[in-house]
């Protein structure tokens, strides 16, 4: 998907010098910084194990039971669960 950003001087001169430094291109380097803040920012997922529990329609079935304290402690430290 393509779409328009605009840029102060200041950083537009930075990320070209950034540009020379890597040699990465403009769009990629804009692409990583914002996937790297996203992974920052955005609210935390559950964890594989958690998803596909739920995605089983019958979960009893299956030989390993859902361990809740395995995917408790991938939620950020400082929120606690929302239960």
């Amino acid at each position: 998907m393509n779409f328009s950003v605009h840029f102060d001087e200041a950083t537009i001169d930075r990320l070209g010098a950034a540009v020379e430094r890597s040699g990465l291109t403009r769009n990629r380097i804009i692409v990583q910084a914002v996937r790297e803040w996203l992974e920052r920012n955005e609210e935390p997922g559950w964890p594989e194990s958690l998803r596909e529990h739920f995605r089983n329609p019958a979960p009893e079935l299956v030989e390993e039971a859902l361990d809740v304290q395995a995917w408790a402690s991938a939620l950020a430290p400082e929120r606690e669960p929302r239960w």
